[in-house]
């Protein structure tokens, strides 16, 4: 999942959707300072990302890119889970795209003390630019891959796997549609059993 899906997964909690937001830019050990309950949101990301891996539905996502996309072909999914996301998000969550977007960046804004440098750049980019509105368009795909592929010199696999995802585009929802709610009945379990091991 990418970053409308994390924090749309910890939305019910302020400092979990902020968690899900960090999971990205912290690696290794939680950090003991930030809020416990930001602690959650990452550990919940990382439970996320775990439970992605073993999902049927997020395979054959992946099955349906060129072998030569495979090794970055998770990663294209979970950009292409956002785009499905934002273009599903009221009937997911309950209100609109627009409306979660603006909590979302106000929420972030406020607790960017406890952001690295690059978090602090990327959500103030994220929210100017209207990241998740911006979601709805597969360009946006397109140029959020086209950046990660260049940082690992496979600008070849651009072009392929969004040529895959427009022919297919319909298989590709409908395995978003199958396992999104997967993972939001996954994270809400694991939120419950963890708040109860804390009590």
């Amino acid at each position: 999942m990418n970053f409308l899906a994390h924090c749309a997964l910890g939305g019910s909690h302020p400092h979990y959707l902020v968690g899900g937001f960090l999971g990205d830019f912290i690696k290794g050990a939680v950090p003991a300072q930030l809020p416990q309950a930001i602690q959650v949101g990452v550990r919940l990301h990382r439970r996320v990302d775990a439970f992605s891996g073993i999902q049927a539905d997020i395979r054959a996502s992946v099955s349906r890119l060129p072998s030569t996309s495979r090794r970055l072909a998770p990663v294209f999914v979970d950009l292409a889970a956002d785009h499905f996301l934002a273009r599903h998000f009221e009937t997911a969550h309950g209100e609109s795209l627009a409306e979660f977007s603006s909590r979302a960046y106000t929420i972030l804004a406020d607790h960017e003390a406890h952001f690295p440098a690059t978090a602090i750049r990327f959500s103030r980019f994220m929210r100017d630019q209207d990241l998740f509105a911006r979601y709805t368009n597969l360009d946006s795909v397109e140029r959020a891959f086209a950046r990660i592929a260049q940082r690992f010199g496979r600008e070849s696999m651009v072009a392929e796997s969004m040529a895959a995802l427009r022919e297919r585009y319909r298989e590709f929802e409908g395995d978003f549609l199958r396992y999104y709610p997967e993972l939001r009945t996954h994270a809400a379990q694991w939120l419950t059993a963890d708040e109860q091991r804390r009590s």
